[in-house]
């Protein structure tokens, strides 16, 4: 059986993945600005352009990896914790695709709500 203190435990877990992937959503949002301004600049060397995509890349796989690590800690607190609420915006790591390293940075991106 869990306990209130297992499950306190669970819930800062949960608010923190959600914290971190709201943080690093808006990092991704800034780094995808970034680039599009980039490809605006007629004269701009493809290396930077280069580098920002690399950048982008490795933001979304590390998104990828808290939002599949925010649907486990999810699945477990609704098994473990059955009857209490998920903390805001927990429930949404149930509906959010990950971002694909493969989709470009155009795509859409859901992220935990408020």
């Amino acid at each position: 059986m869990t306990t209130n203190d297992d499950c306190a435990r669970q819930r800062r877990l949960l608010e923190g993945r959600v914290a971190d992937f709201r943080r690093l959503s808006e990092t991704v949002t800034r780094t995808e600005r970034q680039l599009a301004a980039l490809k605006a600049e007629p004269h701009v060397d493809p290396a930077s352009i280069i580098s920002v995509r690399e950048t982008l890349s490795a933001e979304e796989e590390q998104l990828a990896e808290i939002a599949a690590e925010g649907k486990a800690a999810v699945e477990e607190f609704q098994g473990e914790c059955v009857g209490q609420t998920l903390p805001p915006g927990a429930d949404e790591f149930l509906l959010t695709d990950p971002p694909s390293p493969d989709r470009g940075s155009d795509g859409p991106r859901s992220t935990p709500a408020s």
